[in-house]
């Protein structure tokens, strides 16, 4: 018979997938969180790389000041 740890169980369940959580160039987690927007009656999403949901919010925050068109993505080259 096998005992089951519930607790880790749960914790695992909760985590992410792993293509979801990245490093940065220091090692520490970085996590991808949805952003929703609402334009002409309809709402549109993205995504941002972000270390915490606090983090997120203030990288929203951020955009909503300064946000830009950079151009149109043609391809993307994998790492």
């Amino acid at each position: 018979m096998s005992v089951i740890n519930l607790d880790l169980a749960r914790a695992d369940r909760q985590r992410p997938d792993a293509e979801h959580v990245q490093r940065d160039q220091f090692g520490r987690p970085m996590y991808r969180f949805a952003l929703a927007y609402e334009m002409d009656g309809r709402t549109w999403g993205a995504d941002v790389w972000a270390y915490s949901f606090e983090d997120a919010e203030r990288r929203v925050a951020a955009m909503r000041v300064s946000l830009s068109v950079a151009g149109q993505v043609h391809s993307e080259i994998a790492d």
